[in-house]
């Protein structure tokens, strides 16, 4: 993934969004409607549909500005097999003449649904000139140095990377900055490829900053990127050296009075560009496992600083009737690795699956926002009854403890329901009409009409019960030697239909092994085994190594009867199912939730269907 080093502020102030279908919206949001000729524009697409795999914003021609991209974010909540996400593109947007600036709409499409932005104006002024639109402060606008005089010990560039922390916790927050300094003129914006990174969950932490510097008696412009890192294992995790190309000015060593020193002169001026590729130094991070003492048992992964809360939405019900449990977790940490509090014993109680969300946000270079699990609960007795408080538990990497929040328990008055209706949840199917009588099919029996080549098989059979019982069992085990042989002999000749019929049975085993398991990561392998198992025979293609992109080619191009929306549904559950695999130690509970389970079999069954050999 590359990004463009663009400086850019947040004060949103103009929001355009449409959306053509109910299930799938696209918003775009700039931080100014006014701006200076040398300053830019932040653009912001966010995407949000029943998938978890989106499709990418499609920017029109910009006759006004110049796009660069500058990253992107996505939030996933995957409930009983349904999928929520939403993903926003970021773009900065260099004007290039003064006037009025066009953004045209900006579409998406994805499963027969579309839908656009509307267009947005943007007034572009002579530079110096005031603006409506806020500005940054100075320092945060300030150019690169003309051609800086040179020091000695002092690059003309160079690319840095450092941690604000060499130890951390598994899960907790690791900032990473990566910082861009040059003293003399580009060409052209800087491309930049981010470290590799392998074991950590990594969120971007925009804006980027743009400000000077002096390093050794030398004025720098310094470009600064941050990210937020998660290690998701423990032990030495090393970071990647981080790389910048740019184009930069270079002297010509031109000889005035050449005979082609005027068409040098004018054909490329007196500097030629040169690309140079920088990179930072390496960097390691020690991660230590959370600790094992004082661990306590409703722990699901948290770690950071959180708080949790709970709320009914009403306060007397009567009995079959339903009360909604809403729990929010809010805090600084990786809201998306952590798992949904427990509830208290509710033996006067129905619950229902909850239903989870994310909000996540970033300030201050922390990923910060809020969990939302929303549940049904619906009583089973009249009384006073009370639920919970309701115990989150998390670790705090400052002070190296576990920390146990809890919420103030709910009250509710039950009173008996109506004895002459029956309690419902949910949606229910409108009854099938009674039947009223028999219906003719038809009146006499069909003649059967015999086929000319069933004769020959008749006879066999009438030749064999002629000569008795004691020749049946020879002639049954010689019947199913030849049956046996063929079959096994139509397996040897065609291995790839074998592994396409055989892979429901295979399938099925995994599943059931991992119903038995107690872990939730093994349970999830289990599951993932059964569902890449089942694709990779349908697919005549070796299991291993078999990606998500390769899947989903074969099947548009060798099972063109199978919809997008199971090929979206395999996405979902492939997605959900490696989060699981790869979440952190403690983050899982025992097993995994049978909503999973239920998934994959409902998907494997609708697969066997629109599978054509």
């Amino acid at each position: 993934m590359r990004g463009q080093f663009m400086s850019w502020g947040w004060p949103a102030i103009f929001l355009f969004a449409a959306s053509a279908h109910a299930q799938l919206s696209i918003t775009a949001e700039v931080n100014k409607t006014q701006v200076a000729l040398d300053d830019q524009v932040v653009l912001a697409v966010t995407i949000t549909g029943p998938q978890a795999s989106l499709p990418d914003p499609q920017l029109p021609a910009l006759q006004n500005f110049s796009a660069y991209s500058s990253g992107r974010n996505q939030s996933i909540s995957f409930v009983n097999g349904r999928v929520t996400s939403s993903v926003t593109h970021t773009f900065v947007l260099i004007p290039r003449a003064v006037g009025k600036g066009i953004i045209p709409p900006i579409g998406v499409s994805a499963q027969g649904a579309s839908a656009q932005t509307e267009p947005i104006e943007i007034q572009v002024s002579r530079p110096g000139a005031s603006a409506a639109a806020p500005q940054p402060p100075a320092a945060s606008r300030s150019g690169p140095p003309q051609a800086a005089p040179a020091v000695a010990g002092a690059p003309d560039f160079f690319v840095t990377s450092e941690l604000d922390k060499k130890k951390a916790y598994v899960n907790e927050q690791v900032t990473l900055s990566v910082k861009f300094y040059t003293a003399v003129s580009l060409n052209s914006n800087p491309e930049y490829e981010p470290p590799k990174l392998e074991g950590f969950l990594i969120e971007d932490l925009p804006p980027l900053r743009h400000y000077n510097a002096v390093v050794k008696g030398r004025t720098y412009y310094v470009t600064e990127i941050k990210s937020a890192l998660f290690p998701l294992q423990a032990g030495r995790m090393n970071i990647g050296a981080a790389v910048v190309r740019c184009a930069v000015q270079q002297a010509l060593n031109a000889d005035p009075f050449s005979p082609d020193f005027f068409d040098r002169f004018f054909a490329q001026g007196f500097a030629a560009p040169r690309t140079k590729t920088l990179s930072s130094q390496r960097l390691s991070l020690e991660v230590a496992p959370l600790p094992a003492a004082g661990k306590p048992q409703n722990f699901s992964g948290a770690v950071g600083k959180f708080s949790i809360s709970a709320a009914l939405d009403k306060t007397r019900s009567k009995v079959g009737e339903a009360v909604n449990l809403t729990i929010t977790v809010q805090g600084a940490g990786n809201l998306k690795a952590i798992g949904d509090p427990s509830l208290p014993p509710l033996p006067s109680w129905r619950v229902f699956d909850p239903v989870s969300s994310v909000n996540q946000e970033k300030k201050a270079d922390l990923v910060q926002g809020s969990r939302v699990i929303r549940t049904v609960l619906v009583p089973r007795v009249s009384g006073d009854l009370v639920i919970g408080p309701i115990v989150f538990s998390y670790f705090d990497p400052r002070s190296g403890t576990y920390v146990s929040a809890e919420t103030k328990p709910g009250f509710v008055t039950v009173t008996p329901g109506d004895a002459n209706a029956a309690p419902a949840v949910g949606f229910t199917a409108p009854a099938a009409p009674a039947a009223r009588g028999l219906t003719r099919i038809n009146e006499d029996i069909a003649y059967i009409k015999v086929r000319p080549g069933a004769a020959i098989f008749t006879r066999v059979l009438e030749a064999v019960a002629d000569a008795g019982p004691a020749h049946a069992p020879p002639f049954l085990f010689f019947a199913w030697t030849l049956a046996f042989s063929l079959y096994r002999g139509r397996l040897a000749a065609d291995p790839k239909g074998a592994r396409f019929r055989g892979a429901w049975k295979a399938a099925m085993r995994r599943l059931r092994a991992a119903r038995r398991a107690s872990d939730e990561a093994a349970a999830a392998g289990l599951l993932t085994e059964a569902l890449c198992g089942y694709l990779a025979d349908k697919l005549a293609e070796p299991a291993s190594g078999l990606t998500m992109r390769r899947v989903q080619e074969l099947l548009r191009l060798r099972q063109p009867h199978v919809a997008e929306e199971s090929i979206d549904r395999i996405r979902s559950l492939w997605e959900e199912l490696d989060s699981r695999r790869f979440a952190p130690p403690g983050a899982g509970g025992a097993g995994l939730p049978p909503s999973l389970s239920e998934e994959t079999i409902s998907l494997l069954q609708l697969l066997e269907r629109e599978f054509k050999r």
